[in-house]
């Protein structure tokens, strides 16, 4: 090898072995699909931070009342009639690596399938610093949603 090489190697090793230094929350979830059905054992649905920093969870429960067609009609679980199922908490905050079993509760048993979408959307607020004469700060509000299908069987198919 030459010295030249040796040389700019030396530079550009200690920025090739940087760890990441992002410290956020990473979401985790157990299944993206449950199934319950009637008389059975209810399943688990467990939610983890595998980041390295604090996670903020916003959870909504939407029931989809027309499944397989589109556009899809969501009803959120407060304006819906009598809900069947219950999804608890509706906001979560996990440490870098603890894990929370969600709560399913079954309130009654509906007599045709209903399907439930459980949205899990982490809250994180960043801030943007323009460059120029003038530096202005930004508030950045990024949501994504991560989300669980769960299918309560019915009476009746």
């Amino acid at each position: 090898m030459s010295v030249n090489f040796c040389c700019r190697f030396g530079l550009l090793a200690p920025l090739l072995f940087i760890p990441n230094s992002y410290a956020g929350g990473k979401l985790s979830l157990s299944q993206a699909e449950l199934t319950i059905k009637p008389q059975a054992r209810l399943p688990e649905l467990v939610v983890e931070n595998q980041g390295d920093g604090p996670l903020y969870l916003d959870v909504t429960q939407q029931l989809l009342t027309n499944p397989g067609s589109q556009p899809e009609t969501l009803v959120d679980i407060g304006n819906t009639e009598s809900p069947s199922l219950l999804v608890t908490p509706s906001r979560l905050t996990l440490g870098p690596g603890q894990k929370r079993n969600m709560q399913l509760r079954v309130l009654a048993q509906p007599e045709k399938t209903q399907v439930w979408r459980i949205t899990f959307r982490p809250q994180q607020k960043m801030h943007v610093v323009t460059d120029g004469v003038a530096a202005t700060r930004a508030p950045l509000r990024i949501s994504i949603g991560y989300g669980v299908v769960i299918y309560q069987a019915g009476g009746q198919r």
